[in-house]
This record gives C-alpha cells, structure tokens and sequence, in this order.
C-alpha cells in the first residue's frame, strides 16, 4: 500500500459527478479486516491536512499550503491504514485498521454550496469519527459554517421511504452518525462559565450549543443549527489547541509551512498528542445494524453513497448497506462453493476410487470447510438465505462429483478388466513358449536317441559284418591251405606211387570234389561278405538320413520359435493400442463438461434419452471396444449388462429429476422443492434413469 495519500471520491471533469477513484478502490479492497474511518472537514485554509498528517504521524502527507487557494479537491484517503489490531489502547469495538480521510475544505472560492453540501455529507456517511476543524472561538460566524449539518436531515435517509417524501428523522440519524469532535484551532480565551469558573473543553460545547435568545431569522436558522448538532451527534466531544507558533522564536512566516511538530509551543505540541490519543482510543468500527465493516464493505457503501448523490437522490443508508452485506454475502457463498468444489472434486478424481466410507467423510468435511469459510466471511442478518443457496449449490456439487466419481469406478473396472485380459493373453502366450520350447527339447532328444541307437545299430552290424568277413577271409586261407596240402599229397602220392594213379585218381576226384566244396563254401562266405558290406552302406545311408532328419527338426523349431516371437510382439502391440485408447477415454471423461440442471434432456453415461427413445452414444471406453472386438463372448457380456443397468430414481441428482419429470409433465409443470418430493413423483410416473 502507498504511504502517502491517494483519491478516494473525486470529481469528474467531462460529467461534472463525483465518482470513486481506482487508487482509492485498490487500497480498501486489500483491506481484510474492521475498519474505522476518521475524517476531518471544515473552512478551507484552517489546518485540516496538518491535523491529519499528525493522526498519520508524518510532518507531511496530505497537501497544505498558504495560498487562498484550496489544496484538497474532493476526498482523500491515506494510503497506508493504520493497524489497531493487537494495540493495548483499543478499546471494545475497536477496528483492526484506521483509515484517514481529508475532505476538500469548505467555502472554498472555486466551489459552489451544493458541492460543499455532497462532500460534507459523504464524509459524515462514511465516517466513525467525525472531526470538524474551526479557527479560535464558539461563535455565530463558527455555527453558521456548520449549517450543512441542518440538512442532513433532509440529504439523507435512514430507511427507505414506503412512498417517497423526505428524509429521516434526526432520532434515526443520531443512530447511525459517527462521533462528532468539534477542534477549535488557535484558541486564546479562557475557559470559564458566566460564574467565571473554569469549564472544560467539552462544556464549552454544550454551553455554545444551547439555544440563543432573539426572534432574527439569522438567530433562528443558528439555533437550528445548534439543535441538529445536538440532536445528530448524542456523541460529541470538543478539544482545543494554542496558537502553534505565538510564543516561540519562530518568524511569522514559519505559518505558511510548519516546521517539525517538535519545533512548535509546548502547549500546541501536547495539545497534538492529546487529540491523537483521543481519537484512536475512542474511534470505534464503521458500522450499520451492528455488523463492521471491512474495506470492501466500505468501498461498496461509497460506491452506493456515490450514485445517490450524483441520481439528485437521497442516499439511503439501510438499503446501501443491504447492498453491502449482500455483495459480502455472495462473496462468501462464492469462495464457500469454490473451497467445497475443489475438496470434491480433489476426493472424485483421486486414484484408486474411494471407497463409500472414505467419500462420506471427504464430502463431511468439504461441507464443514466451506461452511466455517461462509461463517467467518457473510455478515448480517440475510446470510441465512445465502446459507441455504449454498447448500443447494453444495447438493449440486456432490451430485455432479458423485457422477464423476460413478465415471472413475467405471473406468477402474475396465481397467482391471484390460489388465486381466492382459494377464491372461501374456499367460497363454508364455505357456506357448514353454509348450513349444519343451515340444522343441522333447523332439530334440527323441531325434537324439533315435540317432544313438541307429549308430550303436549301425556300429554293431559293422562289426559283424567285420567279423563274418574275418571268419569268411579265415576259412578261405585255411581252405587255400588245405588245398595246398592236398596238391602236395597229390604230388607225393603220384612220385610215390604210380601205380596208384587209379586210387590217386579217385583220391583227386574226392579231393577235387572237397575243393569244389571249399570254392563253393568260400563262394558263399565271399558273398556273405559282400551282403554285410551292403548292411554297412545301408547302416551308414540310415546314419545320414537320422542327421538329415536333426537338422530338418532344428529347422522346424526355429521357424516356430521365429513365429511365436512374431506372434507375441503383435499381441504386445495390441496392449499398447488398448493403453493409448484407455487414457484417451480417460481424458474424454475428466474433460466432460457437469450436466446443467435446467437441460432439457437427462444424460447418463454411455446413453442419451431423445424424444422418449434411447439413442447409443459413443462409448466412453475405447478399451472396452477393443476387447469386445478381440472377444465376442466378453462383448456379449458387457453389452448385456450395460443395457441391464437401469438408475432407480432416488439416485438421481435433483436437476436430472427436475428434468425428466419437465420432459413427462411439460415444461410448464409446476414441480416440488425437495428431492424427496421429487423422488415420489418421479416412481409414480415410472421414471428412473
């Protein structure tokens, strides 16, 4: 906030109407707590700024100046309130804030009465504590500057009028008028009575205020003066100060701008501090039908007061101050729903979907929240009405969070839906893995044995083979030896004996006919031979086959394995599609816009109800579609349990209600309050969602 003074009510200079200042609307809309306004009015030229910069604590501030000019055009307010709160000196009812107000002087050359009237009463409207600054003594020339104060009876009203006329009373205004000081500037009388005993400042007062005798109309118009201000302010007060300067070594120049507060006469010094503990030990909180005003709340009353006057119409406090606590209170009920809307929204979205406990206890405590926001920020007796709107805007909220919630716990199920889908796809694929790996492995060792044994065959009828030939090439050279022996007996016997040639003969043709033999049995040994041979080759052609036989089986498994590879990246890729898709309808439901309560047509998720026949909407679950595209019997199921789920009546929200029972009785049909009312008409039509 600015540490010097701003405008607060100006005038316009192309309407020529008083309007309020955005410099002074920023400082009082950043004010949060009570307030009191003290404002200083009086002649022009007589001090008023100086008083105030005193109040402020500053040598300086607010303009003054020595000229015949004025220097306070309209009315100022200091920038920077000055905090009671927590002050030892506050009394009961005190404001947390003191706001300083500098009106524009009367009587000023450039001024018309009629302008002085709107400034001077705008700063009694709006004050708590009224100082009125007047140079030396009590007199007729001092109370005919305070005739303004006769009219307030008739610029101002208190209640508005049930068929116009004038203004209020003055025991209505005294109700509602701040405290009145009257400071009389350069005093040098002595205080004393007609007895010449010494009175007090404030007995001075009263003593001036009492009617005068005479019959002059100038004598009358005073003493209706005098009256007013008796009547108006029950709570005035008077307080006088010395001549600043008279009695020092200041020059008479030193008037035209006072020097710091510590360099004028003691008396005037002390007399300063005296009023500055004064008025903030007596200034009390603006208020009106005993509620306090904060700064928006006075801003709003300014505003109100403002308009009034610039309409030519007399302002009237009750109905601006309505106003006020009206603006105050909808601006509770706002930050009331807003605080209830974000907690119910927070609990509806949040991961996993709460259970049925957890949401009783999230929207209870949204609902006290919101309702100690509204307490501690309404203000007057209307909240009540404010109080109700919130908890139907309250009702609303948890009606539209419980559907979003309702959407979650849908969209949870599909989720755990995808995933056991998902679950199961993964588990059939790894069980094919390990089917087909342990086909593979059991192929493998069959093929294996089978190869083992036909070469454990093949060894064996090669080593027989090796044998009978060994056994055939034995006999043969046994028979050769045999056949050598018998040539050599032939060749012995025909050397011997040669008469034997008949017997030797004979003995040839046997030994012929064995030999024949022995050719024969070494014949058929050879082609014994010859058949193991060919026993081998086919053995060894058998062996070759077996190998053919592996690797056409280790061909076989990697062509499967290659395809079971390919089979589970396509199934992987399907999952990631159903992902995208499940976080596509996710988002299409988050970003759903809340159902209005005066639409016309009742939406339920996944179907839209037109002209009384039911159109399929698309589905807000991509995924869902998905696996009902991979599974006609899941999507059997699922679309038959979708078409089965009817929404009883008392479970819909009031506005879904109000609009299918419009839809059945006509928009012009006259319908209850209450949900329950609404409830039981609703079953006696037949109507559910």
């Amino acid at each position: 906030m600015a540490d010097r003074p701003v405008p607060f009510i100006q005038v316009d200079p192309k309407t020529n109407k008083l309007v309020v200042d955005p410099k002074g609307k920023q400082v009082l809309e950043s004010i949060r707590g009570s307030v009191g306004v003290c404002s200083v009015a009086g002649v022009y030229r007589t001090g008023k700024s100086y008083i105030l910069n005193q109040l402020a604590g500053r040598d300086s501030g607010f303009g003054v100046g020595s000229s015949v000019q004025a220097c306070t055009k309209g009315i100022w307010l200091w920038g920077a309130p000055i905090e009671r709160r927590g002050s030892s000196a506050a009394a009961a009812g005190a404001p947390d804030y003191v706001l300083l107000l500098d009106t524009e002087g009367l009587q000023s050359l450039c001024q018309t009465e009629g302008h002085d009237a709107k400034i001077f009463c705008l700063a009694i409207l709006l004050s708590s504590f009224f100082l009125y600054n007047s140079e030396k003594a009590i007199n007729s020339a001092a109370i005919d500057q305070l005739s303004l104060v006769a009219q307030l009876t008739k610029k101002i009203r208190v209640h508005a009028a049930g068929n116009g006329g004038g203004g209020s009373d003055a025991a209505e205004l005294a109700e509602v008028m701040p405290s009145f000081l009257w400071l009389l500037r350069d005093f040098q009388l002595e205080l004393e009575d007609e007895q010449g005993r010494p009175i007090s400042p404030d007995a001075y007062l009263e003593q001036s205020l009492r009617a005068q005798p005479g019959s002059s109309a100038a004598v009358q118009e005073q003493n209706g003066t005098r009256a007013a201000i008796r009547d108006l302010f029950p709570r005035r007060s008077c307080v006088t100060l010395r001549h600043p300067t008279l009695g020092t070594k200041l020059p008479d120049s030193a008037l035209k701008q006072l020097p710091a507060i510590d360099k004028l006469h003691p008396a005037f010094r002390d007399g300063v501090i005296d009023l500055k503990q004064r008025v903030f030990g007596e200034i009390r909180a603006k208020a009106v039908g005993g509620a306090a005003a904060t700064g928006p709340m006075l801003l709003g009353l300014a505003e109100a007061f403002v308009r009034a006057v610039n309409e030519g119409a007399v302002p009237t406090i009750s109905t601006a101050w309505q106003a006020v606590l009206t603006i105050e209170c909808q601006k509770a009920l706002d930050q009331a729903a807003a605080i209830f809307r974000a907690k119910l929204s927070g609990a509806a979205e949040a991961e996993p979907v709460a259970g049925e406990a957890e949401w009783a206890a999230a929207v209870a405590a949204a609902r006290d929240e919101a309702l100690k926001r509204f307490q501690s920020v309404s203000v007057g007796e209307g909240r009540a009405a404010f109080e109700e709107k919130l908890e139907a805007a309250m009702r609303d909220e948890q009606a539209r969070a419980e559907q979003v919630r309702a959407a979650k716990s849908e969209a949870a199920g599909l989720k755990q839906l995808v995933a056991s889908v998902r679950g199961a796809v993964e588990a059939t694929l790894e069980r094919a893995r390990r089917d087909a790996e342990e086909r593979a492995k059991e192929d493998l060792r069959r093929a294996s044995a089978e190869h083992a044994m036909a070469l454990q065959a093949a060894k064996a009828e090669t080593a027989a083979a090796a044998a009978a030939a060994a056994a055939a090439e034995r006999r043969a050279k046994a028979a050769e030896a045999s056949l050598a022996a018998t040539q050599a007996e032939l060749s012995s016997a025909r050397a011997d004996a040669s008469g034997e040639v008949a017997g030797l003969r004979e003995k040839l043709s046997a030994a012929e006919a064995k030999l024949k033999e022995a050719a024969a049995s070494l014949a058929a040994e050879r082609e014994a031979s010859a058949a193991a041979g060919r026993e081998r080759g086919q053995a060894q052609g058998e062996l070759r086959a077996s190998r053919s036989a592996l690797e056409n089986a280790k061909e076989d498994l990697a062509r499967e394995k290659k395809m079971k590879e390919v089979e589970t990246k396509r199934l992987a890729d399907k999952v990631e599609d159903l992902k995208e898709r499940l976080a596509a309808a996710e988002a299409v439901n988050a970003a759903a816009p809340p159902p209005q309560p005066d639409d016309d047509e009742a939406t339920a998720p996944g179907k839209r109800h037109r002209s009384g026949s039911a159109v399929r909407t698309p589905s807000l679950d991509p995924v869902a579609e998905a696996a009902e595209a991979a599974d006609p019997a899941l999507a059997s199921s699922s679309g038959t349990n979708r078409r089965s789920s009817v929404i009883p009546a008392s479970q819909l929200a009031v506005p879904v209600l109000q609009s299918k029972l419009k839809q059945k009785l006509g928009s012009g049909a006259k319908l209850p309050k209450k949900k329950q009312e609404l409830i039981n008409l609703a079953m006696q039509h037949g109507i559910s969602g």
